[in-house]
């Protein structure tokens, strides 16, 4: 292994430390998440259906990104512990069966989600002209998907040992490419065809697969993952990932399936209040995404400190990260609260559309510095090999309070209701997660080691 790649994170300052590894995964988070922004303004000048349409892939997507997810997050989680303690060759291994697990499962839940399009859209309300732009979007968009997860998986493997630059590196090319070709592909600049709505999903499927080639290089030539695709110990190596991996992906499947739920209650106010949930969800995203990349980088730094008994470090760098989450959230709250509504008018002008778009920029908001710190704490749970507690959480978070407030709300106030529920089921399973973790770990953490 390259001694320049690999990182020790149990030294040294740790607010400095979290800041390294850190800064590379915000950019690249924030470069992806500002390329979508963008992406979709020039959707919305295509029409509101366009935008509806590709909210109501959302669930589809995220639940693909989610089980990706869980596996990069079972990969982190135990390379990042094996390396603290001082282990590389069984490292690479589990690298190897990870890029190998992820392929296969992707491609085959690509295939079966793409043979799914049709009953799943019609059952959470998409009419038949948005349902044939859902269609043809999802054709291209889904073959790209494991490309993007190989990458999502290479790039943690990366983190696990130490370095972000790389596959914050690449993470930010990914989404340059989309961003430049996306305009030229929708719209036909530069002598290309207009495709519209495919021309996004291509811009996806051309970014996703180049950079995807990228991370696989950089994997291989650091020698991070083994020479040969050995299944020698790939049950074992499946078995350790998927421990912390399959209560990681329950933990984010969660979400889209709560998701469909709430689309399919805004879509009975109208396709112009989906659309303006999608518009506010793009912009929730760029105002969190510091705080996705923050918890991104926490899980290494707690699995390395954890592996390397350095448990003080482990208080210090996840009390900083609910100190940066609450200070952040205050703040995009103040800006939201003042300029929702206006951002919104820059990606669509349907005027119902932003006006629930607005509406949801005025509340929800308020949640965020405890959804952060909810983050924070799930990603440590999963670093230390306890994702159980990130899973109940989750569930509590939308099925025990947000669905049935959602319901309940939505029943008495509309689809504001909907969204006072999203902020109070942040803010009670948030403080929730700060005491859970507080009290299964700190109490340990204070004894002398």
């Amino acid at each position: 292994m390259s001694r320049n790649l690999k990182k020790d994170l149990t030294d040294g300052d740790v607010g400095r430390t979290l800041l390294l590894l850190s800064a590379p995964m915000m950019l690249g988070v924030s470069s992806n998440i500002l390329a979508q922004m963008v992406e979709i303004s020039f959707i919305g000048q295509l029409g509101t259906k366009e935008i509806a349409a590709v909210t109501f892939t959302f669930p589809l997507v995220m639940a693909l990104s989610s089980i990706a997810l869980g596996i990069s997050i079972g990969t982190s989680s135990v390379i990042a512990r094996g390396v603290g303690e001082g282990g590389s060759a069984r490292a690479q291994q589990i690298g190897t069966h990870a890029l190998m697990l992820v392929a296969t499962l992707m491609t085959v839940l690509s295939f079966f989600g793409w043979l799914l399009i049709d009953p799943v859209f019609r059952s959470i309300g998409a009419s038949p002209d948005t349902l044939n732009l859902i269609h043809s979007y999802l054709n291209i968009v889904l073959v790209s998907f494991p490309f993007m997860t190989i990458m999502m998986v290479g790039g943690s493997i990366m983190r696990a040992h130490g370095n972000a630059n790389i596959p914050g590196a690449i993470m930010t090319g990914s989404a340059l490419i989309q961003l430049l070709l996306s305009p030229v592909l929708i719209f036909g600049w530069l002598g290309a065809p207009r495709l519209e709505l495919d021309g996004a999903a291509w811009a996806a499927l051309i970014a996703r697969g180049s950079t995807c080639i990228l991370i696989l290089f950089f994997v291989i030539r650091y020698r991070l993952i083994e020479n040969n695709l050995n299944l020698a110990h790939m049950w074992t190596s499946c078995k350790q990932i998927l421990q912390v991996g399959l209560p990681a992906m329950a933990t984010q499947l969660i979400g889209p399936v709560s998701g469909g739920v709430i689309t399919a209650l805004l879509a009975t106010h109208g396709e112009s209040v989906v659309a303006g949930f999608g518009i506010a969800s793009r912009i929730e995203a760029v105002s969190v995404m510091l705080l996705f990349a923050l918890s991104g980088s926490i899980g290494p730094f707690v699995g390395q400190n954890w592996g390397a008994q350095r448990k003080d470090r482990v208080r210090a760098g996840v009390n900083a990260s609910y100190r940066f989450s609450l200070g952040w959230g205050l703040l995009i709250f103040g800006v939201l609260s003042l300029f929702g509504g206006q951002f919104a008018a820059l990606v669509d002008n349907n005027a119902q559309a932003v006006i629930a778009a607005g509406i949801y920029l005025s509340i929800v908001p308020l949640s965020y510095g405890l959804w952060g710190v909810l983050m924070m704490a799930s990603a440590s749970f999963n670093a230390l090999g306890k994702p159980i507690p990130s899973t109940v959480l989750a569930f509590t978070r939308m099925f025990v309070i947000y669905v049935p407030l959602a319901l309940l709300f939505n029943h008495w106030f509309g689809f504001k209701g909907i969204f006072f529920a999203t902020a109070l089921a942040n803010i009670t399973v948030g403080l929730a997660g700060y005491f859970w973790f507080r009290s299964a770990f700190f109490p340990r953490l204070a004894q002398p080691t």
